[in-house]
């Protein structure tokens, strides 16, 4: 099938597409320069190119780009190659290159010795689930311990078919870029910004997304296999607070790294460092996409967004998880079911019973007839109820019971305490979980996908969350404990309120909710 010429092609990578052209005339070879003229005019019309190879696919595929370039340059980071080496991109503006390649320099160049900054990492996920991007690691507290030199490559490195590369630029100062979604907050990372280069043993097609930077097997799906019509076209129900699509074009478009497990790392420049912000934004991204926006005008987000889901899906296969933590492991899920349903794809649409435990939300949220102790109903009378700080296994067994598990079938008065003077449970249910899962589950309500989530008491929390009046319920929480959550941002019933003064749309998930659920 004709792809529309600009949006899906060109415009994510023409950048770099013309990037590689002036680098191949200034080097002045022959054989390169034919090259690349002759991949950049099949490009333009259509044509099969000038050369091509296999890949292992899934899915449909146009012909690939030909060309060759002794270095690659991908927002801000060079990779010089020790020869000229056969280049693409993914259809996500993403580099590839055929290999074996020898990479003889990095710029910025990584430094060797404390603090270390700009580094790259080879073929995440690490095996001890540490970083080796940047030393500096602190979310207000000292987490350097998650920092490990050895895991950072300096050139020369050599890589071959299946081997990825994932490159950093620190930022100058820690804690100076405002956190994704939260903008009275700076993101914890010291990370700016990352740049992927995968090695393929054949060309790809120019329709294939970047395989996920933990998949060694480097499986490809296609851009031109997307049901694209699966995704509504609903009218935005408040034109002035409906963000432009641009905005999360902008965050989605480079790469989202995901593995570790506090998000210490996260490119700061795009990416949010806590796993609510996450959850916010594939909310605010995922709905965007139910709109009736032209069909064209959807294709990079909905592009960008699937990158996202099959990043995470290979890192899910590769042994990394997102289990109940508060507010740090939500939103993981929602974009690799999108990229399942819009690929077709078994495995992604399977994630519950294939990778049980794996995710914040569904283990956060429970039947209380399902925990153990023959509970019926809360103590307010909800029979659907947060889960705790680290949730529970798939069969109804709290991770860790007490402080950390479920509390509400208890009454207010005999809920734990943290230090003494928290109620964890409540506390975190109410400023950093709860709030973030409606655009979530709302996605899921109008791609009609509830089945292929597989998981109900998520979606009845939620719909708890956003109808119950917890007005007398707050009433005696205070009378029988002394906190107090009748802050209009710790309330049921709403996203706004959290949401209003980080983010300039703030009311888009509730006008959505209220409208289409």
């Amino acid at each position: 099938m004709h792809k529309p010429f600009i949006s899906n092609w060109l415009a994510p990578a023409s950048e770099g597409k013309l990037h590689l052209l002036v680098a191949g005339l200034r080097r002045g070879g022959a054989g390169t320069i034919t090259a690349l003229l002759c991949w950049l005019l099949a490009s333009l019309l259509g044509l099969a190119g000038c050369g091509g190879g296999s890949q292992t696919t899934v899915g449909s595929g146009n012909p690939a780009p030909s060309g060759s370039a002794s270095s690659i340059t991908k927002d801000g980071i060079t990779w010089t190659f020790s020869q000229a080496v056969p280049v693409g991109q993914f259809v996500n503006g993403d580099y590839y290159v055929v290999g074996p390649v020898t990479i003889t320099a990095i710029d910025p160049a990584p430094t060797t010795s404390a603090p270390y900054l700009n580094g790259s990492v080879k073929n995440l996920p690490t095996a001890n689930g540490k970083s080796g991007f940047d030393s500096r690691l602190n979310d207000g507290v000292d987490q350097s311990w998650w920092f490990d030199s050895s895991l950072r490559a300096y050139p020369p490195i050599n890589l071959n078919p299946g081997d990825t590369l994932v490159s950093s630029i620190s930022l100058a100062q820690i804690h100076s870029m405002p956190e994704v979604m939260r903008a009275s907050d700076m993101s914890a990372s010291p990370v700016k910004t990352v740049s992927v280069l995968t090695v393929l043993s054949a060309a790809a097609s120019a329709d294939g997304f970047r395989p996920s930077y933990c998949d060694r097997s480097q499986t490809i799906y296609h851009a031109d296999s997307l049901q694209r019509n699966l995704l509504p076209s609903l009218a935005p129900p408040n034109p002035s607070q409906t963000p432009a699509l641009a905005q999360f074009e902008t965050w989605y478009r480079r790469p989202w790294i995901d593995t570790d497990p506090f998000l210490f790392d996260a490119p700061a420049e795009y990416m949010p460092s806590y796993g609510q912000h996450i959850a916010f934004a594939d909310s605010y991204a995922a709905l965007l996409l139910m709109l009736n926006f032209p069909d064209s005008d959807k294709i990079n987000l909905t592009n960008y967004f699937v990158q996202y889901g099959i990043d995470l899906h290979g890192c899910l296969q590769a042994g990394v998880s997102w289990p109940a933590f508060g507010g740090h492991r939500s939103g993981r899920k929602l974009p690799i079911i999108f990229a399942g349903i819009l690929l077709n794809n078994d495995a992604m649409k399977n994630v519950s019973a294939a990778y049980p435990d794996s995710f914040g939300e569904d283990m956060q949220t429970v039947y209380i007839n399902r925990i153990p102790g023959n509970y019926q109903q809360a103590w307010q009378g909800a029979t659907v109820i947060y889960g705790g700080h680290y949730g529970l296994k798939a069969d109804g067994t709290p991770v860790s019971a007490g402080l950390y598990g479920p509390y509400e079938q208890l009454q207010p008065v005999d809920w734990p305490l943290i230090n003494g003077n928290e109620q964890l449970g409540e506390a975190y249910r109410r400023c950093c979980t709860s709030v973030s899962w409606v655009g979530e589950a709302l996605a899921i309500h109008l791609l009609h996908a509830e089945n292929v989530w597989n998981y109900p008491a998520f979606f009845d929390y939620v719909d708890r969350w956003m109808t119950e009046d917890d007005a007398q319920a707050v009433a005696d929480i205070k009378a029988q404990s002394g906190f107090d959550y009748s802050a209009n941002w710790a309330r049921q019933g709403q996203t706004r309120f959290w949401l209003q003064g980080e983010f300039p749309q703030y009311s888009f998930i509730d006008d959505m909710w209220n409208t289409y659920r």
